[in-house]
């Protein structure tokens, strides 16, 4: 499994950037033109060629704003997904360099490398897609941002907005190992693809302990940039905010301190969590290896590790529950027609998986192998119940 991803400018074709991920090899100059050239035949002729597929690999075609061109290639991914991910790839395109630089190209080289920052963010969201890593940790979906469940939230909620009013900012969030543990107002009412990005980005930059960049919001601002601030609090703490050119970064962590320094061990308390994701004091049944809960309307999740998968498969249970998310469960978050179906459920030779929507959440549960069908049904809708209508949650 793998993908490919080549940008072109419209215009002339002139490659702006390749990326590739998974066992995938970079595409030769003369492969990249091709497809470039059967994409320029057909709009040349009113024909939009959006997509064509072999036995295992999937080609997508997308233009943007007439003036940069997205191929996707990709190995045993579905369509729906690889699209998904060259529509978020443009979108942090806007994100780093804007709008205005890409719609008129006046210098395609300096676009090129201006596009280069963009590099570690369009890498980070490539991992969004299903490639077969069997070496990782919690695996990413594409236009929502991970969260962490923690019975600490109201403490932490207090700081949070002390630290907002200090600042002078709506927009600001707590992340423990790059999960969500309690955000503003304003940064949840963010379009989920912007805060997705803005998450990732913070995530490219966990190697220094403050990060200070100009952002164009791809929805809300695409041609005024915010100020990304972030700070490190501890090891894999991290609270972000965007602002305007005040305060200065000084300030800002100076801010950081006074308002975060009475809850470090609080911190440190959340900090055990990971990566079950889930207070230990929250019991879920014995035959769970993992879940997904998935807040379909707010663009959150949380993917917990319950217990130890079985050795033969060496996969980790939020990579097997992704695949079983973008191959099955993804359908019933659509909710297209009253005819869709809520349930889905597969069985294998290692694991049992089953999905249930219920309004605004969407649980994939992997359960071991031994556990009848007809158990895991009510299991399911227990652990749903358990994790949404908790008084002691927030979700």
């Amino acid at each position: 499994m793998g993908a490919n991803i080549i940008c072109l400018t419209s215009s002339g074709g002139l490659p702006l950037f390749s990326r590739q991920k998974g066992n995938m090899q970079p595409l030769p100059f003369a492969v990249s033109g091709s497809l470039n050239g059967v994409h320029l035949y057909g709009k040349l002729r009113g024909i939009e060629i959006q997509s064509t597929q072999t036995e295992n690999v999937s080609v997508l075609w997308r233009e943007y704003q007439d003036s940069i061109t997205l191929i996707g290639i990709g190995r045993r991914n579905d369509e729906h997904i690889l699209s998904d991910v060259l529509d978020e790839i443009f979108n942090a395109m806007i994100f780093l360099v804007g709008i205005d630089e890409i719609k008129n190209i006046r210098n395609a080289e300096r676009l090129k490398r201006d596009l280069r920052t963009c590099y570690p963010l369009i890498d980070k969201l490539m991992e969004c897609l299903d490639l077969g890593d069997r070496t990782i940790g919690n695996a990413d979906i594409i236009h929502h941002v991970e969260t962490l469940i923690c019975l600490e939230y109201q403490l932490l909620q207090s700081c949070l907005d002390s630290y907002t009013e200090c600042i002078g900012s709506l927009f600001a969030c707590l992340t423990i190992e790059n999960c969500i543990v309690v955000a503003t107002d304003g940064w949840w009412e963010l379009v989920p693809k912007e805060r997705k990005l803005i998450a990732l980005l913070v995530a490219t930059n966990n190697d220094c302990t403050a990060v200070d960049i100009p952002v164009f919001l791809p929805y809300k601002s695409p041609s005024v940039p915010f100020r990304l601030v972030s700070i490190c609090l501890l090891g894999s703490v991290w609270v972000t905010v965007l602002c305007g050119p005040k305060p200065d970064l000084t300030s800002v962590e100076h801010f950081s301190f006074q308002c975060w320094s009475p809850a470090v061990e609080i911190l440190r308390a959340v900090q055990h969590i990971y990566p079950k994701n889930i207070p230990p004091t929250l019991q879920v049944h014995n035959s769970i290896l993992g879940f997904l809960l998935i807040n379909i309307e707010v663009g959150k999740f949380v993917s917990s590790r319950c217990s130890v998968t079985n050795k033969k498969d060496c996969r980790s249970p939020s990579e097997v529950l992704r695949t079983f998310y973008y191959q099955t469960a993804y359908l019933l978050a659509k909710n297209e027609s009253q005819n869709t179906p809520v349930e889905a459920y597969w069985c294998s030779e290692f694991h049992k998986l089953h999905a249930l929507c219920r309004g605004k959440n969407l649980l994939c549960v992997l359960y071991i192998a031994a556990i009848p069908v007809h158990t895991i049904r009510l299991i399911t809708q227990q652990t749903l119940t358990l994790l949404t209508e908790n008084s002691q949650l927030y979700w």
